[in-house]
């Protein structure tokens, strides 16, 4: 009789941890990897703090300030547009392309004479629903559909960055909060949060914020 019960008890326990071992076990929050990352923004959370806003942020800033500060894209003016147009399109460093290169300039007149679908290309690769008008721009031609300017560089002052926060929000979104300083590292003039998402073509402006 206790023999029997031995074995009963031998096979009750070994079906248990066999059963035990086809289950799959649930997954805790903390076994739950990161959201995987496009290539864009896996190259760009291994650049250092510096390259990093070198090349995002700080540069915007010195060119457009105040001016260029949105939720929305498509709320974005039509001057401020051209002047994002005009900075990204002469700074190699971050167009990696040179207007010049477009053949723009005009020994004629002494002028540059630019497309407006150049225009819409550089501003599609770096926004999302903007509404650009060319007509607000001075120097509009409508027949020849192209803006004829005297130059499109030429910015200058600045403030001086530094990196507060670096959050990846989504498998293809990064949001960058930054402090801009005096030249002596001393005062914070404001902080602004930047929030672009990496697409093939490379990037693009989700958000541009002051913050509180």
């Amino acid at each position: 009789m206790k023999k029997a019960v031995y074995l009963f008890l031998l096979v009750l326990i070994t079906g248990s941890l066999l059963s035990g071992c086809n289950k799959k076990s649930t997954p805790s929050a903390n076994d739950v990897p990161p959201p995987a990352s496009v290539p864009g923004l896996e190259q760009a959370l291994k650049l250092p703090d510096e390259e990093l806003l070198d090349r995002y942020c700080s540069g915007i800033d010195l060119c457009l300030g105040d001016d260029l500060l949105f939720a929305y894209a498509k709320d974005i003016p039509s001057e401020t547009l051209f002047t994002f147009f005009c900075y990204m399109t002469s700074n190699q460093y971050v167009y990696e392309r040179n207007y010049q290169d477009k053949k723009w300039y005009s020994k004629t007149d002494d002028k540059y004479h630019v497309p407006v679908a150049d225009i819409e290309e550089v501003l599609n690769r770096y926004f999302d629903g903007h509404n650009f008008d060319p007509a607000q721009i001075d120097g509009y031609q409508p027949q020849a559909q192209e803006i004829v300017a005297g130059g499109l560089s030429g910015f200058g002052g600045g403030r001086f960055p530094k990196l507060v926060a670096k959050e990846q929000q989504d498998n293809d979104t990064l949001k960058l909060t930054v402090d801009y300083y005096d030249d002596q590292y001393k005062n914070v003039f404001y902080t602004k949060a930047y929030t672009f998402r990496f697409t093939a073509d490379g990037y693009q402006y989700l958000s541009i914020k002051k913050v509180v």
